[in-house]
């Protein structure tokens, strides 16, 4: 692991550590991730399945329970360890989305929920998750509309300095390009954020935050959307 991912490693390090103190195992929307996979049908039992940035691996534990051969990646290691004492028997690694330690074309089905916005290399992780993919296989992922999230985050914490955090948000169409060129023809999948989750974030923009709460997202132009829900085949 070169300088960087390191920095990255001891950074999220600190995140999860603090965020595990206060009785927080969940980073993202747990309940509409699931939602879109169940939604997309594409994971069969007995698929091999790839999930990185998964955390402490709530995700990995769901999807063996439906009978998927299934491996988390995380690149903290305080997050995978609290993972691995959490849920008995599942497969849990520390490695960076950047540097998968895979085979080629290892997995049917790769999976990411608020990773790819963190990743400031994003062409080599996008790279690496199309050498593991098998020929026809999906990259499933989800991650913040770049046009919402900016306008969000800047409201929220009156900084600009959330941008360390995510270096790599994207538009639709910028997300829809960057694949383009990595091999995958792209589709997304709207869906409807609101949830208790995303209740309690919405409180922070005051009045436009309970606007916002009211709205059924997938009745919204695809660039309204919060998040971006993917469907990324491997074609090249």
């Amino acid at each position: 692991m070169d300088g960087r991912l390191k920095e990255q490693q001891e950074f999220y390090d600190r995140g999860w550590r603090g965020e595990l103190a206060r009785g927080k195992e969940q980073r993202g929307n747990l309940r509409t991730n699931l939602d879109f996979l169940a939604q997309t049908n594409l994971l069969k039992p007995g698929d091999h399945v790839l999930e990185i940035g998964c955390g402490i691996g709530t995700i990995v534990f769901e999807l063996t329970k439906q009978g998927c051969d299934v491996c988390g990646t995380d690149i903290s290691q305080v997050a995978i360890e609290y993972g691995r004492g959490k849920y008995e028997g599942i497969r849990l690694d520390v490695q960076p989305a950047e540097e998968l330690a895979f085979d080629d074309g290892a997995f049917d089905v790769v999976l990411s929920f608020d990773l790819f916005e963190h990743i400031a290399r994003i062409d080599l992780h996008v790279a690496e998750v199309g050498r593991v993919l098998k020929a026809g296989g999906y990259y499933l992922f989800q991650t913040p509309n770049k046009w919402s999230n900016a306008i969000s985050e800047t409201l929220t914490h009156k900084t600009l300095k959330w941008r360390r955090a995510h270096p790599s948000l994207h538009t639709p169409g910028q997300l829809r390009r960057r694949l383009a060129k990595h091999g995958f023809e792209t589709r997304f999948v709207k869906m409807n954020p609101v949830n208790e989750f995303t209740k309690g974030k919405f409180k922070k923009l005051g009045p436009l935050g309970r606007m916002v709460e009211r709205l059924d997202f997938r009745k919204l132009p695809l660039g309204l959307q919060t998040n971006l829900y993917v469907v990324a085949r491997k074609v090249g």
